[in-house]
């Protein structure tokens, strides 16, 4: 049984669809977007796969223990875990405020330790398990916060394709 935080949408939908292809049940996690999230489990369940879908803050502990007891109750114990949820204020570095960025860190990387520490126990007790963190949708995009001001003073003209990705094929 896999559990795949922001599941409703884009990569994360991608990969419950795939892990139900698979012959895998998937959790499917949502915060906001609960119809999108119902239209995976439908798609999946359509093609003959056990899914369900589960509304929780992944950035607040106890919506994260809350959701893995529900998931556990339903659908199983968790064997994968997918940290997928993610947020990008795609702004100028100079208009994204001192909130914005906290917010940033608590879905972004403070989710999946929350996830990560929710489901471990279960699976080292089962001694199996497997977690998948997705860590960019920024990675094969230009990113240009404020590189053009540090061009601008060290005399250089911006690179168009600069990227900043430490993953291998970003």
């Amino acid at each position: 049984m896999a559990l795949v935080t922001g599941g409703s949408r884009g990569i994360g939908k991608a990969i419950a669809l795939a892990l139900a292809e698979a012959g895998t049940a998937v959790a499917v996690n949502y915060r906001e977007r609960d119809q999108e999230a119902e239209a995976v489990v439908e798609a999946i369940r359509n093609s003959g796969g056990r899914a369900a879908a589960f509304g929780a803050d992944v950035s607040l502990h106890a919506d994260v223990h809350g959701m893995v007891c529900k998931v556990e109750d339903r659908l199983g114990p968790i064997d994968i875990l997918v940290n997928n949820a993610g947020m990008a204020a795609v702004r100028s570095l100079d208009d994204i405020t001192e909130e914005d960025f906290d917010r940033s860190i608590a879905v972004n990387l403070k989710s999946a330790f929350l996830c990560t520490q929710a489901v471990l126990p279960g699976m080292r007790a089962r001694r199996w398990g497997r977690i998948v963190n997705i860590s960019s949708i920024g990675g094969p995009h230009r990113l240009r916060l404020g590189q053009h001001r540090l061009c601008r003073r060290q005399g250089r003209p911006r690179r168009p394709d600069t990227r900043l990705c430490p993953a291998a094929g970003a």
